[in-house]
């Protein structure tokens, strides 16, 4: 009965490689007919949606929207600030080498810089640089020798592995809605001005065939109040969110990697049970970007011989991850900023926005230092008549070290930064403080290299080697060597060694006497 391997397919997702994309964005908008002159470019919130990526002839054509949106000061109009938007196309190519179409591409994006010009009072340009980085991923199958049958003098050895394994990855949508009423201190609302709007406080969880997700969606509103045409009002709230996202076969074992964006936006004014404009209604559109990974352990087939037969054992290596740690870190940021001589003065802080970068990440013996910067605008009442809202830009720095025991420079990294609040107080006229904390979720894994057997070829056994062999041999154990090696190089048991020697430890080591007596059951064949 020739001898057969018993195989398993293992599905597993590998990282093919990575590219940074430069989409240079250089527009000259008209000011809508609507909207008054410009005269002053307060501020700029600017959001890149990625709406596909295509692949063919080893070329990835990324395709997406830029929606920029401004605050301005207007030149002769009654109203303090106005603003406007618009929505710019974009698309690029770039080559990735043996990139397929059943290929795993995940896109990340970066707006690395944001310049809005005024050319004239009706025109503005815009320039921006969005650094995207593409991952491809491929989908690998790996054979693994599980047992092997087909003789009753095989000898087989075992090794446990584990393998990580990429269960789930797909994308969802997941849409906020509510009605935020302001104040009763607080004027009825004319016309929304202008809006900031971030996810704070994100949390996700693992449950039985789902994720769980839970958070806060932090809503910076300036508007317009009936009571007059200069009457500039502020209002902040916060929209919890609290909701599941189906997610077949994934369990409370498993590891996630999610990360949860806002790709739209809707915010209208409505009426209150009275009647009066006193009610904000939202609707958030959110995309989520989900990879739930699951840990596999195996006992497979290592190695193989007869005692019989002589056995020609055919290799191949192949590559599997392992999940080396997850980690969620937290950064305190707290810095004194002093505004420049030209802004000015503060008289009162409204809010603060930040924008989390990473610049720079460097591996170390058991641990990763991560340095990035915060983008943070700060809108505040301004001392001046002509200009009564400000925004003041400020870059705060940080840097920190996580632990990540056993990492190595060829570790596979996943690092998810987010801004997990951000606040800012006055300090003085020229003074102000801010204080933030930066959230970096990192999965780190391990990249294994295994030989596993993919054939086995059968031969008749050398009977004179095994006659010539003495019957009783006197041996000294090696470096590195295992009863196993020693009981395959004198084709003869395990167990048999151990007998002989009367061994009741699990193995042997270097200096190690040992009697090894010649296994007659091959000449008895």
């Amino acid at each position: 009965m020739s001898l057969e391997l018993e195989q398993r397919n293992i599905a597993l997702i590998k990282q093919k490689g990575s590219r940074v994309l430069q989409m240079t964005i250089d527009e000259d908008i008209n000011v809508p007919d609507i909207k008054p002159d410009i005269d002053k470019i307060l501020q700029s919130n600017s959001v890149v949606n990625i709406t596909g990526t295509d692949v063919y002839d080893s070329k990835v054509l990324v395709k997406g929207e830029f929606n920029c949106k401004v605050l301005y000061v207007p030149l002769n109009d009654s109203k303090p600030v106005h603003n406007m938007m618009s929505l710019i196309p974009i698309e690029e190519s770039i080559n990735i080498d043996d990139v397929s179409k059943n290929d795993s591409i995940k896109t990340e994006y970066v707006i690395e810089e944001m310049k809005i010009t005024p050319i004239n009072t009706r025109k503005i340009n815009v320039k921006s640089i969005v650094q995207v980085k593409l991952m491809v991923d491929e989908k690998k199958e790996m054979y693994v020798p599980m047992d092997i049958s087909g003789a009753c003098d095989i000898q087989s050895k075992y090794d446990d592995i584990t393998i990580c394994k990429l269960h789930t990855s797909k994308k969802e949508t997941y849409k906020i809605k509510d009605e935020l009423a302001i104040p009763s201190s607080k004027p009825n609302i004319m016309e929304i001005l202008w809006y900031d709007r971030s996810i704070k406080n994100k949390e996700f969880r693992i449950m039985d065939d789902k994720i769980n997700i839970k958070g806060v969606i932090a809503l910076d509103t300036l508007y317009l109040g009936e009571s007059g045409e200069n009457n500039l009002e502020f209002v902040e709230h916060e929209i919890p969110y609290n909701g599941v996202i189906e997610c077949n076969g994934v369990n409370e074992d498993m590891y996630y990697d999610v990360d949860i964006k806002i790709v739209d936006d809707k915010i209208q004014i409505r009426p209150d049970l009275d009647g009066e404009e006193r009610v904000f209604s939202v609707d958030i559109m959110t995309q989520l970007d989900i990879k739930v990974y699951s840990e596999e352990k195996d006992s497979i087939l290592a190695d193989v011989y007869s005692l019989s037969k002589d056995i020609d054992l055919e290799k191949e290596s192949v590559e599997y991850e392992t999940l080396l740690c997850k980690n969620q870190s937290q950064c305190k940021i707290k810095e004194t900023i002093e505004i420049d001589s030209n802004e000015p003065d503060i008289m009162q802080i409204y809010y603060a926005t930040g924008d989390v970068n990473i610049d720079n990440i460097d591996t170390f013996e058991d641990k990763v230092e991560v340095e990035g910067v915060v983008f943070s605008k700060i809108m505040y009442v301004a001392a001046d008549d002509n200009n009564p809202i400000n925004v003041y830009n400020a870059v705060l720095p940080f840097n920190q070290v996580i632990d990540t025991e056993g990492i190595k420079k060829d570790s596979r990294m996943s690092i998810r930064p987010s801004v997990n609040y951000i606040n800012c107080s006055m300090l003085g006229e020229k003074e102000l403080e801010v204080k933030c904390a930066v959230s970096l979720d990192t999965l780190v894994f391990h990249k294994n290299e295994l030989n596993v057997i993919n054939n086995i070829t059968e031969n008749e056994l050398d009977i004179k080697r095994i006659q010539n062999t003495p019957s009783v041999v006197g041996y000294i154990v090696k470096d590195n060597e295992t009863l196993w090696d020693i009981a395959k190089t004198y084709s003869t048991k395990v167990e048999d060694i151990r007998a002989v020697n009367n061994l009741d430890v699990t193995d042997v080591k270097r200096g190690d006497k040992l009697i090894i007596v010649k296994n007659i059951e091959s000449l008895e064949i």
